[in-house]
């Protein structure tokens, strides 16, 4: 009798174990080595997170959970580089001075040049100059004291020589030696920086449906997308007229408990063909939204498209050589993104990894048939036989009881 309540109450809780799952997998490309990498989501994976981005994982061979942490590319960031230059002259002068002149060959505006030096313990004077022609030198800095280098890690240090904007094609580097031997200058160059934009992916053209109405004097369009979209940017494209200034905005339908519809609006912004018509979101995950444009005393604009883009996602993770790995993705029962010790050195793991792509996208069949609705019917009917098995096993124990009595 205990087998059968614990049968009854087991399926009873089956109907839900079985209806939370991963439903989709791809295939990670294979790796050569042993190392970091960054494995891209398409928007085709990406649509079927959750809005967290936390039910997706990475699988071994074994079944086994692969730590990650999810990195999105940002809308642009300021990048620093060291541009080194050619030290075309390299000279001793009498009174115990090392003189370096280096060519800036593209003419660069520039406002600082960085020396890196072996480790010395003395402090140096340093002059600066620069020329056109490599005859006629002018000032740009004199007096400059050089304290120090002691790099605390390494055996030598860069040292920063600031300066207001210039551009001249030669510069002249006068550092006096006189109380002392010469410092060991390894490379002489400076740092540009520069903003470098994020990396977008397009996706599938949206549906359009379109109504222009000569009442409200507004054009109403809906769009649709076939998934999920989570987009980061989109471009709105118009052929006609050649000239229009329109005031727009992007926003919501919903439907009250009385049946009334009113609309939510996200954006407001302005339609000009003299400007760019490209607005930005974070993560837009609104898979039907509506595009309102006032057309005031004008017609209506002509031929118009929507492009929508999503900003590169990855999975920054360690993965051994030669392995077969996966991705699993889309689980209802998931919510928070899991804690890995991985997470805690994302600013360790440099950005020039090798990226690896996910293809073979597809569900996971056996999840699917092992999948059981549990309606609220069904539900009520097992605590009915629970509730029956109970009633039975009580009326044995008392007729039992009344016997021996």
């Amino acid at each position: 009798m205990k087998k059968l309540i614990f049968i009854t109450v087991s399926l009873f809780l089956t109907g839900s174990l079985f209806s939370q799952g991963y439903q989709w997998q791809a295939e990670v490309e294979k790796n050569d080595s042993a190392a970091f990498y960054k494995i891209d989501l398409q928007p085709t994976v990406v649509a079927k997170l959750n809005a967290q981005f936390s039910d997706i994982r990475i699988k071994d061979a074994e079944g086994k959970n692969v730590p990650y942490f999810i990195k999105k590319e940002p809308f642009s960031v300021t990048r620093r580089v060291f541009k080194e230059y050619e030290v075309v002259q390299k000279i001793k002068w009498r009174n115990g001075a090392t003189v370096l002149i280096v060519e800036n060959k593209d003419k660069d505006t520039i406002n600082n040049i960085q020396l890196q030096i072996k480790n010395f313990d003395v402090r140096k004077h340093l002059e600066l100059a620069g020329s056109d022609d490599y005859k006629n030198w002018y000032t740009i800095k004199e007096n400059y004291m050089f304290y120090s280098a002691d790099g605390s890690y390494t055996t030598s240090e860069v040292k920063s020589l600031n300066f207001p904007y210039t551009d001249y094609k030669y510069y002249r580097i006068i550092i006096y030696d006189w109380f002392s031997l010469p410092i060991n200058v390894i490379k002489i160059g400076y740092y540009d920086t520069y903003q470098e934009q994020g990396k977008f992916k397009q996706l599938n053209a949206p549906v359009l449906t379109r109504l222009d109405s000569a009442e409200t004097k507004q054009t109403y369009i809906k769009v649709n997308f076939e998934e999920t979209p989570y987009f980061d940017k989109i471009i709105i494209k118009v052929e006609k007229p050649t000239y229009y200034y329109r005031q727009a905005k992007i926003c919501l339908r919903h439907i009250d408990t009385k049946g009334r519809v009113y609309y939510e609006d996200l954006k407001y912004f302005t339609l000009n063909s003299q400007s760019d018509l490209t607005n930005y979101f974070s993560d837009f995950n609104y898979q039907e939204f509506y595009l309102v444009i006032e057309n005031e005393d004008n017609p209506p604009l002509e031929n118009i498209e929507i492009e929508a883009f999503q900003l590169n996602r990855y999975l920054i993770t360690h993965l051994e050589s030669k392995k077969n790995y996966k991705l699993v993705f889309e689980n209802e029962g998931v919510f928070h993104k899991p804690n890995y010790d991985i997470g805690h050195f994302k600013n360790r793991i440099p950005d020039n990894i090798q990226t690896l792509t996910a293809t073979n996208v597809k569900t996971i069949q056996y999840i699917k048939k092992k999948k059981v609705i549990t309606s609220t019917l069904w539900m009520w009917g097992a605590i009915v036989v629970v509730a029956l098995l109970l009633g039975y096993m009580s009326y044995k124990m008392i007729t039992e009881m009344e016997k021996g009595k």
